[in-house]
Parts: structure tokens; C-alpha cells; sequence
């Protein structure tokens, strides 16, 4: 099946959707669909849109609303043209799973969505159509309906580690580490994707924290799963480098983000060994055709290391103030402080191994 996309719907797209007809009839004619989809729009505070094919393909129209007017929770209504190469099972899991898709990636923001679709096989009793918004329109009464969380349409999964009760949030995509963040105790989780798949899994409180009572999180994506292989490697490895037993990560990572500066310093990060520390300054150094004016660029490599994505991965926490300070650190400076004491005692026992 081909891949869906939506469109918004703009009023000369009545010619074309009038023109091919809808499997139901909703509409009188051209205006009256031009009014009525204006007027759901306005009073519904909706939106309407073109289900098309990769091929641009019109095959139904979308009509999207808020129960409630509450934007977590949206309804979804279909309504199929009638189209010769349609084929009789279009509405399946696929397909709505695939309009949903679609609708994500709009970015459209939402927690849960309700697709429907009218059973055209039974037609409205008079005075009890459940749509009496659309006019005096033959309407079915009976809804084939499918439930999704926001979560199922996300590319990203996640994998939670607990780490002196802070969250160590590692997100991947494509099979390659995309990001590893920081949540410090009792934080409220405001990145939006992550709080949609928490809440699916029943993981977030009330409140916005994350519950984890000390246990390794797996929330995986569906869209685009993770390889087993590379799940167990990942939580392997974090989870002998939280036990102060790997000194060196294998994985594969991806930085989808900085600019050329940033990068620059992200790759002098990298090369700071286990269990040492750079200050700002002398990260500024190895960074310059002109040491002597280090000092100047410390404040600009803080910045960098602040919006490094890759945490522990790219070690920013091995950077500190001149005064051997633990200033300027995502996670907070006592995650920083647990991070280095964790390698400084790690790197201790590999040397009295060696």
C-alpha cells in the first residue's frame, strides 16, 4: 500500500471531491459543502483534510476534532471517495494506522486519537444522525472505530536508566542513538514526544514525573522498532558503565544537531579519556590555531557543552571550571559530581587490575 500524507483542505478542493463523489452523501452540492466544511471548521475548531496517496491520489477526506475542545484527545472521522480503484478492504489497521501516521507527523498535538469511520451499510433513522452539523445529509449511525496513543505513531524509542535517582533518558531512531538526556529528581518531563510515550505506559505521574521506582524503562516504538541486538547492547553497556565496570562505549550514535563550533568542541569531548577532566579553557585550546586566546572562547565551549545531545556518550561531564568547580552541566552538578566520582573509583580498580 502506498504511503498516506494529508493535506489541509482549501475550498477549491470541492470541484475536484464533488466532482468524484463521497461514498456517503453528505452534501447537496459544491456550496453546500463549501459551507459546511467552513462552518465545522469554525465552530468546532477543527480541521479538515485530504488523505492523499504518495501519488497525490484523493481517496478520503479527514475531518479532525478535540473532544471537548481538549487538544489531548482528538476524534478522527473518514469519509472514503468513490474511487474505482479503491479496493473493498481499504479500511483496515494499516490504512488507519497509516492516517494516523500522517497526522503525527503534522505535528499535531495530541495524546490519544480516535479514528471512526461510518458504516455505509447502515443508514440513519431521520432526526438521529450522530453528524446533524453536516445538514439534512443521509448519514450512517453506526461507527467502525480504532484507538491509538500518540506514542504508536512515534519514530523514537526510549530506554530509561536509573542513576542515584536521576533518569538517564537514552532516545533511539533508525537504530542509532539520537539523543541521551538528562531528567534530575522529582523533574517535571516537558519534552512532549517523551511525556506521550511515558504516559501510554502508565510511567508518568500526575504531576509530570517520571515513575520508574528504580527499574530500567523500555518504552519501543512500533514504527521503526529496535533490533533486539541492539536494545540488549545498549542496555548492557550502560548498565556496566553505571556499575563502574566499562570504561569505553560501543555504540552507535548519530548527532543530528550543532553548529560547525559545537560539533568542533563535541569532538574534542570525545577524545577526553575516562576518569579525567578538561577545564573549559583547555578544551579551548586543543579547539584553537591560537591557544593564547583560550580564555576569551571558555564561556563559548560551556555553551557548546550545554547543547551537546549525546550525554556520557559525548562526555561533557568530564568539563569543569578552571577552579575545578562543577559549574554548567544539563543534568545538574550533582548528577556531574556522581558521574565523575563513578569513573574516578572506576578508573582506581582498572588500575590496581593493571
Amino acid at each position: 500500500m502506498p504511503e498516506i500524507k494529508l493535506r489541509v483542505w482549501r475550498n477549491i478542493d470541492a470541484d475536484q471531491i464533488y466532482e468524484i463523489g463521497l461514498s456517503i452523501n453528505l452534501f447537496r452540492n459544491k456550496t453546500h459543502m463549501r459551507q459546511m466544511i467552513n462552518q465545522y471548521r469554525k465552530l468546532k475548531q477543527a480541521e479538515v483534510y485530504l488523505v492523499c496517496s504518495d501519488s497525490n491520489q484523493i481517496s478520503a477526506l479527514l475531518f479532525v476534532e478535540s473532544i471537548f475542545l481538549d487538544i489531548r484527545t482528538l476524534t478522527g472521522t473518514l469519509i472514503l471517495l468513490n474511487l474505482p480503484f479503491l479496493p473493498d478492504n481499504l479500511i483496515n489497521d494499516k490504512f488507519l494506522y497509516q492516517v494516523g501516521t500522517a497526522l503525527f507527523d503534522l505535528k499535531v498535538e495530541f495524546e490519544q486519537l480516535i479514528l471512526q469511520i461510518p458504516d455505509c451499510s447502515r443508514k440513519a433513522v431521520v432526526g438521529s444522525e450522530p453528524a446533524i452539523f453536516l445538514g439534512d445529509s443521509v448519514y450512517p449511525n453506526r461507527f467502525q472505530t480504532k484507538r491509538f496513543a500518540a506514542f504508536d505513531f512515534d519514530s523514537v524509542s526510549y530506554l530509561i536508566f536509573p542513576f542515584h535517582k536521576h533518569n538517564i533518558v537514552v532516545s533511539i531512531k533508525s537504530n542509532k542513538i539520537v539523543q541521551v538526556q538528562f531528567i534530575q529528581p522529582q523533574q517535571i518531563v516537558t519534552d512532549k514526544n517523551l511525556r506521550k510515550a511515558l504516559s501510554k505506559q502508565e510511567l508518568l505521574t500526575d504531576t509530570g514525573i517520571i515513575n520508574s521506582e528504580n527499574k530500567i524503562l523500555q518504552i519501543l516504538s512500533e514504527r521503526e522498532p529496535v533490533t533486539p541486538q541492539l536494545k540488549e547492547k545498549i542496555i548492557q553497556q550502560f548498565t556496566d558503565y553505571f556499575a563502574g565496570q566499562l570504561i569505553e562505549f560501543n555504540l552507535p550514535y548519530v548527532v543530528e544537531s550543532g553548529t560547525a563550533f559545537q560539533r568542533k568542541v563535541w569532538q574534542i569531548l570525545s577524545q577526553i579519556p575516562y576518569g579525567a577532566v578538561f577545564s573549559y579553557e583547555e578544551v579551548a585550546e586543543r579547539l584553537l590555531d591560537k591557544p593564547n586566546k583560550a580564555h576569551a572562547y571558555a564561556r563559548a565551549v560551556g555553551s557548546a557543552c550545554g547543547s551537546n545531545p549525546l550525554g556520557i556518550l559525548i562526555p561533557c561531564h568530564r568539563v569543569i571550571g578552571k577552579d575545578k568547580s562543577l559549574t554548567g552541566f544539563g543534568g545538574g552538578v550533582k548528577l556531574k559530581g556522581h558521574l565523575l566520582d563513578l569513573e574516578f573509583i572506576g578508573r582506581s580498580g582498572q588500575a590496581s587490575l593493571g
